[in-house]
C-alpha cells in the first residue's frame, strides 16, 4: 500500500523535477543515484546521463559501477565524460586525434577545463590550428592579462594536474614555438623551484604585467606542456621500479 502511495506520488510529479531529483543524488554518489533509479520506473524513464554530475567518480574510474557509469554518461553526450575521455585518449591511449575530438565535442558544450585543454593543444600546433587555439581560449572571456591571472586559470590548472597524476602519462606535449608579435611584452616567470612538491603546483599569481593575448597563452601553453613531462617521468620512474617478469 505505502509502495504504490509513493510510486504515484512519484509519476505525478514533472519530468523535469524527477531529473533534478536524479542529478542532486549523483552528487552524493553513484550507489544513491542507481538506488533512486530502481526504486520507480518514473525515475529510470527520467534519467539523464547528459546533465548528471559526475562529481563523485574518479577521473579514471577502476571499479566497474564506475566505468559503467561514465560510459553511459560518455555515451549520452555528457560534457564532462568527453573531457575525460579526451584526456585519456590524448594523453595516455596515444590516440591523439580521437582525444582530440572528445575534447571539441566537450569544448563546444562550454566545458571550461576541455576549453583551456583543447585550445592549449592547439596552440602548440603550427599555422592556422595555432590562431584556432587562441580563438578558442579567448572563448573563456577571462581578465586581460595586464589584470592578472584568474581564478578560472588556476581551477583549470589545478584539475589538470590532478588529472595528470592519476593516470599514466605516455604523451608529453612540446611547448609552442613562439611567434614574433612585436608587443613589448613583460613577463616575469618565478625560478624553477627545487622540491617536487613545489613543481606540481602551478603558481596562479607569476607576475605579468603586460603581454598580449598569443605571449600570455604561449607562457601557460610551456606551463601545462612542462606538467605533461613531469607526469610522464613520475610514469617512467614508476616503470622503472616495477619487477621484470
Amino acid at each position: 500500500m505505502t509502495t504504490n502511495f509513493t510510486s504515484d506520488i512519484v509519476t505525478s510529479l514533472p519530468e523535469h523535477m524527477l531529473s533534478e531529483i536524479l542529478k542532486h543524488a549523483a552528487s552524493n554518489s553513484i550507489a544513491d543515484f542507481i538506488n533512486v533509479m530502481l526504486c520507480c520506473k518514473a525515475f529510470d524513464r527520467a534519467s539523464n546521463y547528459e546533465n548528471v554530475s559526475m562529481e563523485k567518480v574518479s577521473l579514471v574510474p577502476w571499479h566497474r559501477c564506475e566505468k559503467g557509469f561514465q560510459k553511459r554518461c560518455k555515451a549520452a553526450n555528457n560534457a564532462e565524460a568527453l573531457y575525460r575521455k579526451g584526456m585519456i585518449n590524448c594523453f595516455s591511449r596515444r590516440k591523439s586525434e580521437s582525444g582530440l575530438r572528445y575534447l571539441k565535442k566537450a569544448t563546444e558544450k562550454g566545458h571550461v577545463e576541455a576549453v583551456y585543454t583543447y585550445g592549449i593543444i592547439l596552440i602548440c600546433l603550427d599555422g592556422e590550428l595555432r590562431k584556432q587555439g587562441l580563438r578558442v581560449l579567448l572563448s573563456l572571456h577571462l581578465p586581460k592579462p595586464n589584470q592578472g591571472n584568474s581564478r578560472m586559470i588556476a581551477s583549470c590548472r589545478s584539475k589538470t594536474e590532478k588529472f595528470l597524476r592519476c593516470m599514466w602519462v605516455h604523451v608529453a606535449l612540446t611547448g609552442p614555438k613562439g611567434i614574433c608579435c612585436n608587443c613589448d611584452c613583460d613577463i616575469e616567470e618565478k625560478p624553477n623551484h627545487s622540491t617536487p612538491s613545489e613543481c606540481q603546483a602551478w603558481d596562479a599569481s607569476n607576475d605579468v604585467s603586460h603581454c598580449c593575448d598569443y605571449c600570455f597563452w604561449d607562457r601557460e601553453a610551456n606551463l601545462f606542456c612542462k606538467e605533461t613531462r613531469a607526469a610522464g617521468k613520475c610514469f617512467e620512474y614508476v616503470a622503472d621500479k616495477l619487477p621484470s617478469t
